[in-house]
């Protein structure tokens, strides 16, 4: 993501444009030429927020011991791991 870059005493210096800035785009802070902070938006925040909440939602283990019992027949000797039920997980419910 390409966004504009300021210095930190550029920013407290100009804060009310930076507030104007971040709602239009994330600005980066630097200190030293080397990247510090990201301002943006309230509304970005909680975008962000809701995506992250929505990525970390269980997984829906409901029907796991009938998968475990079927795929054991056809699996004898392979365990099953974890990779095996998200693969499961994605062909029955498309997550």
């Amino acid at each position: 993501m390409i966004m504009t870059t300021i210095a930190a005493t550029e920013a407290k210096n100009r804060f009310g444009e930076l507030l104007e800035t971040v709602h239009r785009e994330p600005v980066e802070i630097s200190k030293k030429g080397r990247p510090v902070a990201v301002v943006l938006s309230y509304a970005a925040y909680a975008e962000m927020q809701n995506e992250l909440s929505r990525e970390r939602e269980a997984p829906d283990f409901s029907g796991i011991e009938a998968w475990i019992e079927s795929t054991r027949q056809t699996r004898k000797g392979h365990p099953l791991d974890e990779a095996d039920y998200y693969k499961h997980l994605e062909e029955t419910h498309g997550s």
